[in-house]
């Protein structure tokens, strides 16, 4: 494994994330033997991959070797449509999730540490309820999840989503902050072939006070018609004007308000 790139947080859009490129850094997340059902076969030669066996009356749970505890990830899920059976969700489990179960049904998603969403229902799963449908805006359309499918885990956030034909779904779960979450994929289908691959991702660094500060006079200031205005030296003119530290035109009102708050967090403590 190697380290990812450090990001400063206000950057950690989906739309940000997409846009760079991180040369030279590769992380191969794999299915875990260990955090699998023992109905799972995973391959030494192709652990990417995972062929599940014929058992009747089972359901099954195989989970990532890579656990995610910060930053902003993108993994692709290829499932076929003709492997899914009765029971596919996929989503994030904590480590120790129960990975088997007799008979057909909603493994991921039916325990406390576990998220699902159910690929053939379209419904959000969680300690054994339906909190919802998703995608939200699709529900009263006919949506049929493709092939391949992207999970994005977003630690800084806490939250959980999923794109599909290059359109992002919104948010599916949240409230996952300072928890390590696992990929996981629940099935029922004999012979079933589930392959994971690491897209890309960053961890999340906190800027400094001084550049917190520099944010919070960005978004204050129209700098077009306003930074030649602002009363102060041409020095600190430049420094407010330089939009090195972060693509500061996909911050939203939200980050722009934690922003705020944590620079005047800084300056109490």
């Amino acid at each position: 494994m190697i380290p990812l790139p450090e990001c400063t947080y206000t950057s950690l859009s989906l739309k940000a994330l997409e846009r760079h490129d991180f040369p030279n850094v590769y992380i191969r997340t794999a299915w875990d033997r260990a955090k699998s059902s023992a109905n799972i076969r995973i391959n030494d030669d192709e652990p990417t991959k995972l062929h599940r066996g014929h058992n009747l009356k089972s359901t099954d749970i195989a989970m990532s070797d890579t656990g995610f505890s910060k930053g902003m990830h993108i993994l692709d899920v290829e499932w076929p449509s003709t492997m899914r059976g009765s029971h596919a969700v996929i989503g994030v489990a904590l480590a120790g999730t129960p990975n088997n179960e007799m008979g057909y049904t909603n493994l991921l998603g039916s325990t406390e540490s576990s998220w699902g969403w159910d690929i053939n229902n379209k419904k959000l799963l969680h300690n054994g309820q339906t909190i919802g449908n998703y995608p939200k805006g699709k529900a009263n359309e006919v949506f049929d999840v493709p092939e391949k499918i992207s999970c994005i885990i977003d630690m800084n956030t806490g939250t959980i989503g999923f794109k599909t034909n290059e359109e992002y779904l919104g948010n599916a779960f949240s409230g996952l902050k300072h928890k390590t979450v696992f990929l996981a994929v629940s099935s029922v289908f004999g012979d079933a072939e589930i392959s994971v691959e690491y897209i890309k991702g960053c961890n999340a660094t906190l800027l400094s006070l001084q550049d917190l500060l520099k944010l919070t006079l960005r978004n204050r200031v129209k700098f077009a018609e306003q930074i030649t205005q602002l009363p102060t030296a041409p020095k600190l003119m430049e420094f407010i004007a330089d939009k090195s530290i972060t693509d500061v035109d996909d911050i939203n009102e939200n980050t722009h308000q934690q922003i705020e708050e944590s620079s005047l967090a800084a300056l109490i403590t």
